[in-house]
């Protein structure tokens, strides 16, 4: 027996993809115009050369560039974005004599401590907590082993001052190089704060590769003109005092946003990968020279506004 819909059952099945249709549309437009009630006062210029920073075009300053992997050609993602490593003379990471830090909010992906356990490298995990976090959030979802060391520390706590205590004390083994560094915090603010305190502790010439998943996405609470000065000044000390040269950028699609500030569409969240030119072997055809130690003394001297409220 076939099966008879009466005419206004019909009608209603065929306006179904319609209000479908509509819904998409309606989410999309709002999503994608969330920010446009966001409304700046400031310096223009300013704001438009932080973002600036997901436009420009990485260096190439490495010869071979590789995922970070052990026996997985797909290499190791984290949220998307690739962790790559260089392979040039001088940026080699050696399997059982290797150092990493990994520092995190989020706990519950441990692929990069997993892998670097699996080459033989000593780990320090370090779990920043905001202060409202519940301290179970923050019990590690792993037993540490020989290899993984985790440290949970509050967000306001000094980064480079920890990172400085652990050289002292593993000197005696001769784990003087981070072979590894990644910043993934997904604020938006505490990673500028962690890499101008590696600049002051003067740990960030130990740090072969950097990586650091860089978030401004525009909202009522960041959006400011001193805290983007603030980016901008630790960004070029990165490069005019520690030597870093930026040799791959990630962009991630999904942030690509209505922006107040230049009333179109940009990138407001990326993976940006740093590799330090002071451990480049100076038999390497792209040997660079050092440049002079007393240049990268001077800390960062503009204090984020919104990080020394929380203080």
């Amino acid at each position: 027996m076939a099966l008879k819909l009466s005419r206004s059952a019909f009608k209603r099945l065929c306006l179904l993809p319609l209000v479908l249709a509509f819904l998409i549309i309606f989410l999309y437009k709002s999503i994608s115009n969330i920010y446009q009630g966001v409304e700046y006062t400031g310096n223009i210029t300013t704001v438009q050369t932080a973002f600036d920073l997901f436009k420009r075009e990485p260096l190439e300053v490495c010869h071979n560039i590789d995922l970070l992997n052990v026996g997985d050609p797909q290499g190791i993602e984290l949220n998307s974005y690739p962790q790559l490593i260089c392979t040039d003379p001088g940026f080699q990471i050696e399997e059982n004599n290797c150092l990493f830090y990994v520092i995190k909010t989020l706990k519950s992906d441990w692929t990069l401590e997993e892998t670097a356990e699996k080459m033989g490298c000593q780990v320090y995990s370090l779990l920043l907590a905001r202060p409202d976090s519940p301290e179970e959030e923050f019990t590690p979802a792993r037993n540490q082993s020989r290899h993984i060391h985790i440290f949970r520390l509050d967000e306001n706590e000094n980064v480079g001052k920890f990172v400085q205590h652990q050289h002292k004390n593993m000197s005696q083994h001769n784990a003087t190089a981070i072979d590894y560094m990644m910043i993934r915090l997904g604020s938006g603010q505490s990673e500028w704060q962690i890499l101008a305190d590696l600049t002051e502790r003067n740990q960030l010439d130990r740090i072969k590769h950097l990586s650091v998943g860089v978030n401004l996405c525009p909202d009522r609470s960041s959006f400011t003109e001193s805290h983007f000065q603030y980016v901008m000044d630790v960004d070029r000390q990165l490069s005019d005092r520690w030597d870093l040269k930026l040799f791959d950028l990630s962009n991630d699609e999904d942030t690509f946003v209505y922006n107040p500030v230049v009333k179109a569409k940009t990138y407001c969240a990326s993976q940006f990968a740093w590799i330090n030119q002071r451990f480049r072997r100076i038999d390497d055809p792209q040997y660079q020279l050092p440049g002079n130690d007393s240049q990268h003394t001077e800390p960062v001297t503009s204090p984020d506004p919104l990080l020394s409220t929380n203080q």
